[in-house]
């Protein structure tokens, strides 16, 4: 995990491993599990068909930013210090703006709180945003009923609380944070938390008490998976390497039960062999599908991916565990490593990013659920491009300082910078954000996992830069 506020040389340390701190060990590092706060409701782990949502700007891995999605327009929300910035992305007008209305007459209006903003959920079900600062145990959550239609800035009505996780900081590798993620439980009309303390979860009617608090470690990127009429379960990968005995929970938000997965994801005996890079480095973020339930959880040191099949998922409620089949994913041939995951709301495709670089990847994952324990049948693998590609040296231009000069893209590190929406044109779509929140890269998740791949030998994951139907699957935003 790397904050913005530390020296690039802290960044990351690649081959040494350092132990959770004393404040993490706090939200509950040994043993069993201890009980949530909230009075358990009757467990079946089978949920039935979720209602027709509004999910399409749904991002299941926790990041930066969240983008809201309407009849007209496509909305991203930017953190920018003590300000969320909305900035239209795509919209049914030309040239459609953000409109100030009422308030001062700047470029770019925005939502103003009294704590530095870091990351952004938006639910665009219920018309909500909700936003956490790495530094602070508050929460933002704006309203965006009116603003919706409006695309006034002073339409938006906001509050912020304190979430009553204690003022100490989680600490991973390369930085810390006090709230370290925000989902919204999309269908639901709440949200989870991540950080000091554990996860905790709210309801937009209550913002100000915890309807449960989960006292387990938080790993550096969460990931929910909300299910509007069925049961929505936080996934909660532990971070660092743990002598063989790393674990990951899947929380379930209905009967407010941690169940652990029956395999250590830094274990070759449970995992085999191929799993070596999960075996020594961090687990560095989890993202899940919404139609399959596949997990996917990355790595801080390579582009190897872990998939697990939790919709074939069976529960020991004695034990709280769980068991479900699971792969490794790795490259064709070498990749940089590809921190940041995302998946589609449809269509099931992965979009990686790698951090603090303009690598960027795309795999076709499983389409269902395997059958009998076994995992599905899948050799899709990951193709790799990078946006700083001289194929992309025109699209980049949109985002250069002034006109005629050159733009280099260099992502986040964390929050990831990453995120996802369905297009107005209903397809799905790739959303990454520079280091600087300035720029933002939009690429075509379809067209990119189909794309042609090199032939070389050593170079067979990386996508053909140089095919004519490649430019146009990747467009360049300037942001501020």
């Amino acid at each position: 995990m790397s904050y913005k506020s530390l020296s690039t040389a802290s960044l990351r340390r690649l081959g040494v491993m350092v132990l959770f701190s004393a404040t993490l060990a706090a939200c509950g590092g040994g043993g069993s599990d201890p009980a949530p706060t909230a009075t358990p409701a009757p467990n079946t782990n089978t949920p039935p068909p979720p209602p027709a949502v509004n999910n399409g700007t749904t991002s299941t891995g926790t990041g930066a930013f969240g983008v809201l999605g309407t009849a007209n327009e496509r909305v991203a929300f930017v953190p920018a210090g003590t300000t969320v910035l909305p900035i239209v992305l795509e919209s049914k007008t030309a040239g459609t703006k953000v409109n100030a209305s009422t308030q001062a007459a700047v470029s770019q209006p925005g939502v103003t709180f009294s704590f530095s903003i870091d990351a952004c959920s938006v639910d665009s079900n219920d018309l909500k945003a909700i936003c956490i600062g790495y530094n602070s145990n508050k929460v933002a959550i704006l309203n965006l009923a009116t603003f919706a239609t409006s695309l006034k800035v002073s339409d938006i009505t906001a509050v912020e609380f304190a979430s009553g996780a204690p003022n100490t900081f989680n600490s991973y590798s390369g930085g810390s944070c006090i709230l370290c993620g925000v989902s919204a439980d999309v269908g639901k009309q709440r949200f989870v938390l991540g950080g000091t303390g554990g996860y905790r979860v709210f309801s937009y009617s209550n913002t100000t008490t915890a309807t449960a608090v989960f006292n387990v470690p938080v790993g550096e990127n969460f990931a929910l998976l909300p299910q509007a009429a069925g049961i929505s379960y936080i996934v909660a990968p532990e971070y660092d390497p743990a002598a063989g005995n790393r674990k990951l929970r899947m929380i379930n938000l209905e009967n407010n039960k941690s169940y652990v997965w029956t395999k250590s994801t830094d274990n070759l005996t449970d995992l085999g062999a191929d799993a070596n890079n999960f075996q020594y480095s961090d687990v560095d973020a989890a993202a899940v599908d919404l139609s399959t339930g596949m997990v996917v959880l990355s790595t801080e040191s390579s582009a190897d991916m872990m998939l697990i099949d939790f919709k074939q998922a069976s529960f020991n409620e004695t034990s709280l565990t769980f068991a479900a089949p699971h792969t490794i994913k790795k490259p064709l041939s070498s990749v940089s490593r590809q921190t940041d995951v995302s998946i589609s709301t449809k269509d099931s495709l992965l979009l990686t990013h790698g951090e603090f670089t303009g690598d960027v990847g795309v795999m076709q994952l499983p389409l269902a659920s395997g059958t009998a324990g076994a995992f599905p049948a899948n050799s899709n693998t990951l193709g790799v491009f990078s946006l700083n590609d001289a194929a992309l040296t025109t699209a980049r231009s949109a985002c250069a300082a002034t006109a005629g000069s050159s733009y280099s893209f260099s992502g986040k590190g964390d929050p990831h910078g990453l995120s996802l929406f369905t297009g107005l044109d209903v397809s799905q779509k790739g959303l990454i954000i520079d280091s600087s929140n300035s720029c933002a890269a939009i690429v075509d998740l379809k067209g990119l996992s189909t794309a042609a791949r090199k032939t070389t030998a050593g170079s067979e994951s990386q996508i053909d830069t140089s095919a004519a139907a490649f430019a146009p699957l990747v467009k360049f935003v300037k942001l501020q």
